[in-house]
């Protein structure tokens, strides 16, 4: 009997150390896992005041990025500073402006008459040569004009005709008598010779003779002042109507070919006054067209103007005559040069710039008006506070550059910049004369920087 109990209490017993030992282990794991919670909750929250990482961290020092560098980092990227200088150098002013036509080759086409279009001959984006013809018009001013003409002139020329008609007939009528004169006066002569006409028959004879020849002669001359005077009158009747037709745009040779002709031509040749490229035509045929509107636009592109706004800080150093050499997106890697032309006398009030222009000779017609221009104008020597352009980087709109601080330490100091000549940007504020920056890995500092914020 005894025998069965003690059998019965050793598989208690053991179970109850089977659940003794699970029990513990649950306790730890409790215990662990509240060890750990722990932890995470004291544990730095990331973007509060740094980020740190095995190699680089970045403080935050009133408001200013410090990055801190480890050494074998550091020693890898290799930096290299140089010191902001003042030195005077080959200055150039940056500024950005936009390409324009030339207005001084730029030409409006209007018509110096009123009237209705009645054919065109050339299209927008045409290349057309001076003296070209562009369109053509019916004008009712220059058909009326022309009738004027014509009226006065056929009135002049009836006239002459009717008088020269009167003259033409004394003058038949003075020869026949001067011829029979003239035989009575020879007849007379003859017999006078013979002593059978008396010396009285011969003065009465040869004075009538006399009188007919004066009066043959002075028709002639009649005649000659009558065409001299008709010219006269048909100058005065008809050139101040060919004046007005000059005025309305009719050449010496269309009004000549009228009077020859006799007949009315109201059409109006529109030509090119110079060669370049239609840019833009503001009349189609069937329209009426008049002198206060323009019909034509003709721009000659051998040479362009740049026009852009300098700031204020640089006016001083701009003026007419110097060199500027610019660049367009549209031909990467190639430079234009040109000279300025032209400066305002004021400063734009909103935007505190000074306008500038400049003349660009542009071979091949490549830059287009409304392009986007980069301009430097190089305004010769200037002593200002220079950077080298490897320590400037770009920090969305502004420029940054990384100051050495000392115990792998660079302060991320943003800087604004001026003019610039060949390796050199002109410094504004942000650095001082003699300050130290980073020329030879800032673009890795500023990189570290990006990663390490994101």
């Amino acid at each position: 009997m005894k025998k069965e109990i003690n059998s019965n209490v050793g598989p208690i017993v053991n179970a109850g150390g089977l659940l003794a030992f699970f029990l513990t282990i649950s306790f730890s794991l409790v215990l662990s896992g509240c060890e750990h919670q722990s932890a995470a909750d004291n544990a730095p929250e990331v973007g509060k005041t740094k980020v740190e990482s095995d190699e680089t961290k970045i403080d935050k020092v009133n408001g200013q990025s410090i990055i801190i560098v480890a050494p074998e980092t550091e020693k890898a990227l290799n930096l290299k500073v140089a010191k902001v200088q003042m030195r005077t150098v080959d200055f150039a002013v940056k500024t950005t402006g936009e390409v324009q036509a030339n207005a001084n080759l730029t030409t409006h086409v209007n018509t110096p008459v009123s009237g209705r279009v009645t054919e065109i001959f050339v299209r927008v984006g045409d290349v057309v040569k001076q003296g070209q013809h562009l369109m053509q018009m019916h004008s009712q001013d220059i058909e009326q004009a022309e009738a004027d003409l014509l009226q006065n002139a056929s009135q002049v020329r009836a006239d002459l005709k009717r008088d020269l008609l009167q003259i033409d007939g004394d003058i038949t009528q003075g020869q026949a008598q001067l011829g029979l004169s003239q035989s009575t006066y020879m007849r007379v002569k003859g017999l006078l010779d013979e002593k059978i006409a008396s010396r009285a028959d011969y003065e009465a004879a040869k004075t009538q003779y006399d009188k007919d020849k004066i009066s043959l002669d002075a028709l002639h001359t009649k005649r000659q002042a009558t065409v001299a005077l008709s010219n006269e009158r048909m100058t005065m009747l008809t050139e101040p109507v060919k004046q007005k037709l000059r005025l309305l745009g009719t050449s010496d040779k269309q009004i000549e070919e009228v009077i020859r002709t006799g007949e009315i031509n109201p059409v109006v040749p529109i030509v090119s006054p110079e060669t370049g490229i239609v840019t833009e035509r503001f009349v189609n045929v069937g329209e009426l067209a008049d002198p206060t509107k323009p019909m034509f636009t003709i721009a000659d592109f051998t040479s362009v103007w740049l026009k852009a706004d300098v700031y204020e800080k640089d006016i001083s150093k701009v003026k007419c005559g110097q060199p500027i050499e610019l660049d367009v997106d549209s031909f990467p890697g190639e430079k234009f040069s040109g000279r300025l032309n032209y400066v305002a006398d004021s400063v734009n009030q909103d935007t505190r710039t000074l306008m500038v222009r400049a003349e660009v000779p542009n071979p091949g017609n490549k830059l287009k008006p409304k392009m986007f221009a980069r301009m430097r104008i190089f305004v010769g020597n200037t002593h200002v506070l220079t950077i080298d352009k490897n320590a400037v980087q770009d920090a969305d709109d502004d420029k940054v550059v990384y100051v050495p601080m000392g115990g792998g330490r660079y302060r991320e100091q943003k800087v604004k910049l001026g003019g610039e000549s060949g390796n050199l940007d002109e410094v504004l504020s942000g650095v001082k004369n003699g300050e130290p920056v980073v020329v030879n890995g800032s673009f890795e500092l500023r990189s570290e920087s990006l990663k390490q914020s994101n």
